[in-house]
């Protein structure tokens, strides 16, 4: 099991810290979540409109892909929310 009930990752900008952004790094995100924890991911508002969408898809496809459920926008936060199960 994991050491955290909640953590908030608010990375730099995916061009500037790309590997924030990876699916290696959202694994290890999973493995130090205690079971029922929860991820806040801040996306920010990067570029246009249709290009931060493009981002937030591609993070909450990474997130699912290690582990994570209940993946959902938070608009007016610019970011995303998850659960480990």
């Amino acid at each position: 099991g994991g050491s955290f009930d909640a953590i908030i990752h608010d990375p730099p900008r995916f061009s500037l810290a790309g590997q924030l952004y990876s699916e290696e790094f959202y694994a290890e995100l999973f493995r130090i979540l205690k079971p029922k924890g929860r991820l806040f991911h801040y996306v920010g508002n990067p570029g246009k409109k249709y290009r931060r969408k493009d981002l937030q898809r591609g993070v909450m496809e990474r997130l699912r892909n290690v582990g994570f459920r209940k993946i959902k926008r938070v608009e007016e936060a610019l970011g995303v929310v998850a659960l480990k199960p």
